[in-house]
């Protein structure tokens, strides 16, 4: 086990500072339950937005309708979600430009309009496909852009669990009693990296296992606030989670538990870590990643027989 930094501020949970930076780490749910995200998550919900962000901006000049182009002429995603709605009143304004003034119904050829709408059709088609691509362009990324990738995780200090929904699956654990370090029990760990400067991972994540019973093993996840990318949102801050979570599940009385609230932008934290730590959780949609019902039947399941360890089989970590 790696010694932890000297940097560290002493006595996390009793300093405002750090509890104002945890509070974006932490939700409280209620009072036995605290929230926090799955910092691997917002890393890939951050990759998404931006993703997604890019098609939209990308092809909004194809839906320009003429309203602001000086030409007038509407965009080509626009013309074409036009034609495939209204297909055949384009086959009748060009009939009608085509049709014997002598012979009305006709082509000057003869040819009926139903004809003519057959040959229409045969020879350009519907539309349909390149109307459904324009509108894909635009319906999916606002579909994709409120689907959260990962669940955050749960702890209920009243029931002593963690859990979470991964996959449809129910993954949970409980702590002992009688312990300061609750957190043992998942193998809670702060990666060192390759850096020799910051042997520490300073912002990393807090790592944990967790049994996953569909796949009979254990699964690596990791914990916390994600600024940006890969970046932690508070330096050393799974080290302070680490010290938080355990006195919340340790400490039936644990006052900083009182003091989370909106996620303001504590002092220590720059603004443009606090804007991305924003844009990760955007999300246009509300989120029901714990259904009430769902999620108690299946705790109720679990308190009937719980489980207290990890599976004995799981890769170690350096």
């Amino acid at each position: 086990m790696q010694l932890p930094p000297l940097r560290l501020i002493p006595n996390p949970t009793e300093n405002p500072d750090v509890i104002e930076a945890m509070n974006l780490s932490i939700t409280r749910i209620d009072e036995d339950v605290i929230e926090v995200p799955s910092m691997t998550s917002m890393g890939l919900n951050t990759w998404f937005k931006l993703i997604f962000f890019a098609i939209m901006l990308g092809s909004a000049p194809a839906y320009d309708p003429g309203w602001f182009s000086k030409d007038g002429e509407p965009g080509v995603a626009y013309k074409a979600i036009h034609k495939m709605l209204y297909r055949e009143s384009y086959i009748i304004s060009t009939f009608e430009f085509y049709e014997d003034s002598d012979n009305p119904g006709f082509l000057r050829d003869g040819t009926a309009y139903d004809q003519f709408k057959i040959e229409q059709l045969d020879f350009h088609g519907r539309g349909i496909v390149a109307g459904i691509v324009c509108i894909s362009l635009i319906v999916l990324p606002w579909i994709l852009l409120n689907l959260a990738v990962g669940n955050p995780y749960r702890i209920d200090r009243k029931r002593r669990i963690m859990y979470t929904w991964i996959r449809g699956s129910f993954v949970c654990i409980q702590f002992p009693e009688g312990t300061d370090d609750p957190l043992q029990v998942v193998e809670a760990h702060i990666p060192m990296r390759n850096d020799i400067r910051d042997p520490y991972n300073m912002n990393g994540p807090l790592n944990i296992w967790l049994p996953i019973p569909r796949y009979q093993k254990n699964g690596v996840l990791s914990l916390g606030g994600n600024c940006a990318i890969v970046r932690s949102l508070v330096k050393y801050q799974a080290y302070y989670l680490r010290d938080f979570i355990n006195d919340f599940i340790a400490n039936p009385n644990a006052q900083w538990v009182d003091q989370l609230g909106p996620k303001r932008k504590p002092k220590y934290v720059n603004y443009l870590d606090y804007v991305q730590f924003h844009f990760a959780r955007l999300q246009f949609l509300p989120q029901f990643p714990f259904k009430k019902r769902k999620t108690e039947a299946a705790i109720e399941a679990f308190m009937k027989n719980p489980r207290t360890e990890l599976y004995p089989d799981y890769l170690p970590y350096a």
